[in-house]
């Protein structure tokens, strides 16, 4: 039995998934604290006026340093984050994801099941 390729999404749209998976697993209990920490620390980093590399004199290179301190907080977490939990509010977002594709399938279709005119 041969697996079909998963289907292709765009960084924008992956990152708002791994951002809303980091979301609730800060939300979730079972998630310890010390845990939920790391992704507050990148944060705080990012608002801090600490810089590694100024924003002002290196501007590409300024924000570079903010989007990799971030980068590697979150990746952390999902890293060391029990991985029931992760697999489980994976789960719970990829079936959300469904259920907006179908929405947005439906919506094309025409009203009481009648074709359109081509």
């Amino acid at each position: 039995m041969s697996r079909q390729p998963a289907p292709r999404i765009s960084l924008w749209t992956a990152a708002k998934r791994q951002a809303r998976l980091v979301f609730e697993l800060m939300r979730d209990r079972r998630v310890p604290i010390w845990m939920r920490l790391i992704p507050l620390v990148g944060i705080v980093y990012l608002l801090s006026p600490i810089e590694l590399m100024p924003d002002i004199t290196l501007l590409p290179f300024g924000i570079l340093d903010d989007l990799v301190v971030i980068v590697v907080c979150l990746t952390i977490f999902l890293a060391i984050a029990p991985k029931e939990v992760v697999e489980e509010h994976r789960g719970w977002l990829d079936a959300a994801d469904i259920t907006i594709d179908d929405l947005q399938e439906t919506r094309q279709l025409p009203p009481n099941g009648e074709e359109k005119d081509r």
